[in-house]
């Protein structure tokens, strides 16, 4: 099995993902799309079974960026219409799935969401979340743009915050609004590289050694289950 992991800033990598694709067999392949120099491959979905893209600054709500999304949102297309194949998005990833399944992606009227909070399992009973025997999940946040969910997907994380921070569509394609991926070292990166925008925000930061060792053991189960769906 072949995975090709769609990074939108250097920094913004799969985390705990990565490990946990490589135990299922996987072979990774990296995409820079922050990279001018770097074409994405052609027919890049006949290629991989598995499709992550991940967070990044732009914006898919920026009308002079259309052009540069055009062909993500036809990955997300491709990968609905054929079978045995699946996609991850977070964060910028989730919100050009949303965009390319027609729901409108724009920024939150809230500002800027970022730290940590507890987020609600809307369906536990839905595959992605067996053997999580609670409520609630800690996550990470640093977006400021949200999405609508589309027709005919699963509204399934929720926040207090924005609401609409997990879907899964046809059980094939998950998109995470928030972060459930990133390591404690990325996160101590983030705080530095997105220091400006975290300043807009009024999120929660304290404790993040022993908050991400708690998202951590629920993200590894959320993630192997989409895996092994």
């Amino acid at each position: 099995m072949r995975a090709v992991i769609i990074r939108f800033i250097d920094c913004e990598g799969p985390g705990i993902l990565e490990p946990l694709l490589r135990q299922k067999g996987y072979r990774i392949s990296y995409h820079n799309a922050y990279d001018s120099r770097v074409h994405l491959m052609p027919e890049i979905h006949l290629n991989f079974d598995l499709i992550v893209m991940l967070g990044g600054p732009q914006s898919v709500a920026d009308p002079d960026k259309q052009e540069f999304f055009k062909p993500y949102y036809e990955i997300v297309e491709n990968v609905v219409a054929l079978p045995n194949k699946k996609l991850i998005g977070v964060c910028l990833g989730s919100q050009i799935i949303a965009r390319a399944l027609g729901a409108n992606v724009r920024p939150g009227t809230k500002g800027p969401e970022t730290g940590f909070s507890e987020l609600q399992l809307l369906k536990p009973e839905h595959p992605i979340f067996s053997g999580i025997q609670k409520e609630s999940i800690m996550a990470f946040h640093l977006h400021e743009d949200i999405f609508d969910i589309p027709v005919g997907a699963d509204h399934l994380l929720a926040s207090e915050f924005y609401a609409n921070q997990m879907f899964s569509y046809k059980n094939k394609v998950f998109a995470f609004q928030t972060h459930l991926e990133p390591t404690l070292g990325m996160l101590r990166v983030w705080q530095n590289v997105h220091k400006e925008f975290i300043s807009k925000g009024s999120g929660d930061f304290s404790n993040i050694d022993l908050k991400q060792k708690i998202m951590e053991e629920d993200a590894k189960i959320i993630f192997s289950n989409i895996i092994n769906l």
